[in-house]
């Protein structure tokens, strides 16, 4: 026999062996970690189930940040069941994939399936509070199927995944507990009993625009105040009819003391009446706004109260007194029924 047939019958005896032995190999790996994080469940719940976050600490987000950073990837919205992430990388560590979140019970669980290629995994998430604490499990359930090559990865897929699960969670320790923490547990309900009068103006705009809208609006209303020669020394004001990616119907305004007449086709006098409301003070920068209304829609869930109208925010005090956003502080309003 040749030297040539002799190689070929050794790899053919390796290639029968290791599939032959592949079938006595697991297709399923359980990986689990665990970490205490000395922060709120919303703070840290927040940073997991909206993917665009992923990237504050996460360990791939290090291998490859373009793909991280790069919005194409993400869907619309990137937060709650449906949302994903999908990234094809040019390095061979990171490679390609999907991650979708197939669950999400706000400040409890969350769970997502994430495709690396050749491998499935499931992974998931509990949130447990405990003293000002919160406990935090991620562990990932990684199939192989029945391919002969893919069990044999299995052997060192531990090796492989654990330590970014550790680093992960590290790391989303790190950056949680450096965050402010936001005064927005404090969510009470309380029945307003005074009419607020208000001079506002309403608009639809697009998504994209929603950030510049108030300070015109506010700049016209102004205007026309001062022209008028009517005084308001109050906060501003803004109801949030409707709100998605493409589209707000937003009514802006002016708090004015009492009942004011006002005859202009754009600029119109209203009124909250005196009701029932579900109320919270949010307390600094307004892009961490929404972990305050988290948490008021988490307490009227929990309370079981029913909400009959839009939301509204009065500006307590915001930019057009004071520069420093960690002073700002803004009052949210719910009406309930």
């Amino acid at each position: 026999m040749s030297l040539l047939r002799r190689i070929i019958f050794i790899v053919l005896i390796v290639f029968v062996f290791l599939v032959i032995f592949s079938f006595f190999l697991p297709s399923n790996l359980k990986i689990e970690r665990k970490i205490t994080i000395e922060s709120s469940p919303e703070i840290v719940f927040k940073q997991v189930n909206n993917l665009k976050n992923w990237k504050n600490w996460v360990v791939w987000a290090k291998l490859d940040s373009l793909s991280f950073n790069n919005d194409k990837f993400y869907s619309t919205p990137a937060e709650g069941v449906g949302s994903t992430f999908q990234w094809k990388s040019e390095l061979d560590e990171m490679g390609e994939g999907v991650i979708k979140i197939v669950k999400s019970q706000p400040n409890e669980l969350i769970e997502q399936e994430i495709n690396f290629g050749s491998t499935e995994s499931v992974s998931y998430w509990y949130f447990n509070e405990k003293d000002n604490l919160v406990d935090v499990t991620w562990g990932m359930n990684l199939k192989f199927g029945f391919n002969p090559f893919t069990k044999w990865f299995g052997l060192f897929a531990e090796k492989d995944f654990a330590p970014d699960i550790e680093k992960g969670l590290k790391n989303l320790k790190k950056y949680s507990e450096k965050l402010p923490k936001i005064n927005s547990s404090i969510v009470s309900k309380k029945y307003l009993e005074q009419p607020q009068w208000f001079v506002a103006i309403r608009e639809r705009v697009r998504g994209a625009e929603v950030e510049n809208i108030h300070t015109k609006l506010f700049n016209e209303i102004s205007v026309f105040l001062t022209k008028k020669s009517i005084e308001t020394d109050l906060s501003p004001i803004v109801i949030y009819h409707f709100w998605s990616d493409t589209l707000v119907d937003v009514e802006a305004g002016l708090l004015v003391k009492d009942s004011i007449y006002i005859d202009n086709e754009r600029i119109k006098l209203k009124k909250i009446k005196p009701e029932n409301v579900v109320t919270a003070t949010h307390f600094g920068a307004y892009d961490r706004i929404p972990e305050t209304y988290f948490s008021i829609n988490e307490w009227m869930r929990k309370n079981k109260v029913q909400v009959i109208g839009p939301p509204w925010e009065i500006y307590i005090v915001d930019p057009s007194v004071e520069q420093n956003p960690n002073k700002w502080v803004t009052e949210i309003y719910f009406p309930i029924q």
